[in-house]
């Protein structure tokens, strides 16, 4: 099987936004990918 060659440069953490949004308000940085949304 193949796989989407988007899906393996986009951080899974965070689905390639770069942030969390918090149930609270606001907003987090990703911790896996430091809110640049790709993996290291």
């Amino acid at each position: 099987m193949k796989m989407a060659t988007a899906e393996n440069k986009t951080c899974t953490y965070c689905s390639g936004k770069g942030y969390f949004q918090l149930i609270l308000g606001g907003s987090e940085t990703c911790p896996c990918c430091d809110g640049t949304g790709k993996k290291k």
